[in-house]
């Protein structure tokens, strides 16, 4: 159930005014821990409260829109269905928390977004775009299949300090077309632990970044971090590469790599074939550089289209740009 406030002015150790009580019955200071919602698609209504799991409401945007921005409020979104919205979620509000439940890592999180049919035919960028600070998200599978000129991923990440545990991004339309990503990263200081971006069941004809590096004006990334990343994809366009900085506006401060694996699969019978280079820079990138630290790839090579600013610590399994050491 959600979490309960009363109003006390003489509670002995805290100071006057409102104080949360917990499910133990403790009081502590307003701020310190939220209330909680819960999301069922099967078995929801978004008129509920969505306080309990019997009143659990049907959609992340009405969660979305019971939580209050910077009281740590926390969304568990149920895995037994997917959840689907008949538009984008933008998330605007600060220090939320979504978790999915019902399993799975990396490939497998049962917790899973994606638009309706209605929301696949609207005129949105993405399923999911993050303007917030301070928000986590974990174990969450987020997809998107519009039709619309306008779709161009399955999650734009323009927040900052956003935290992503466990979640993975996939778009499965416009294979044939090169201006879309599963993944946009214009974030300020955003951490991703162990997700993975893109998919190997459909094979891509274009040039598709499957991680995209693309500035909105001067909202840009910078100070990003990436643990044990994963890139998948099946693509018989050879130019494509995983990741890509689209021009020197893109990126900016330093920004790391730790750990990523980069996996094209090589489906001959669909025609998908090996990748040229796993990572792809823009020409002339002055102010931003990517710190890849230990990558494995099975492309032909790694970064050596366009190499500017991108340095990489590891063993060379191919040529890659800006090596700083081999180990013997």
């Amino acid at each position: 159930m959600a979490t309960k406030y009363e109003y006390r002015t003489s509670t002995p150790g805290f100071p006057a005014g409102k104080l949360v009580i917990d499910n133990q019955g403790r009081y502590i200071p307003a701020g310190v821990v939220g209330n909680t919602y819960f999301v069922d698609y099967r078995n929801g209504n978004d008129n509920n409260s969505g306080e309990s799991i019997e009143k659990a409401f049907k959609t992340l945007s009405a969660a979305y829109s019971a939580v209050t921005s910077n009281n740590n409020d926390v969304i568990y979104v149920d895995g037994d269905s997917t959840v689907q919205e008949d538009t984008m979620i933008t998330w605007a509000k600060n220090r939320v928390h979504v978790i999915g439940v019902g399993g799975g890592f990396i490939t497998g999180q049962r917790a899973k977004l994606q638009l309706s049919t209605t929301g696949n035919a609207a005129a949105v960028a993405a399923t999911l775009t993050v303007t917030g600070v301070g928000n986590t998200f974990t174990g969450l599978k987020i997809m998107n299949s519009g039709t619309d000129a306008a779709s161009v991923a399955a999650v734009i990440d323009a927040g900052e300090a956003n935290v992503w545990n466990n979640c993975s991004a996939m778009k499965f339309t416009d294979l044939n077309v090169a201006a879309v990503a599963d993944f946009i990263c214009r974030a300020d200081s955003c951490v991703y632990v162990d997700c993975e971006f893109g998919f190997d069941t459909l094979v891509q004809t274009a040039a598709r970044p499957t991680l995209w590096f693309k500035n909105d004006g001067s909202t840009r990334a910078k100070h990003c971090k990436f643990i044990r990343p994963v890139f998948t994809c099946a693509s018989s366009e050879a130019t494509k590469s995983f990741v890509k900085i689209e021009n020197t506006s893109s990126l900016a401060f330093s920004n790391e790599m730790i750990d990523p694996v980069f996996n094209n699969a090589l489906v001959s019978s669909l025609s998908a074939a090996a990748l040229n280079d796993a990572v792809t820079s823009a020409s002339g990138l002055v102010e931003g550089n990517l710190f890849i630290v230990n990558p494995a790839s099975n492309t032909t090579e790694f970064c050596s289209a366009v190499t500017d600013q991108i340095q990489v610590v590891g063993p060379a399994v191919s040529q890659q740009a800006g090596e700083a050491v081999t180990p013997s």
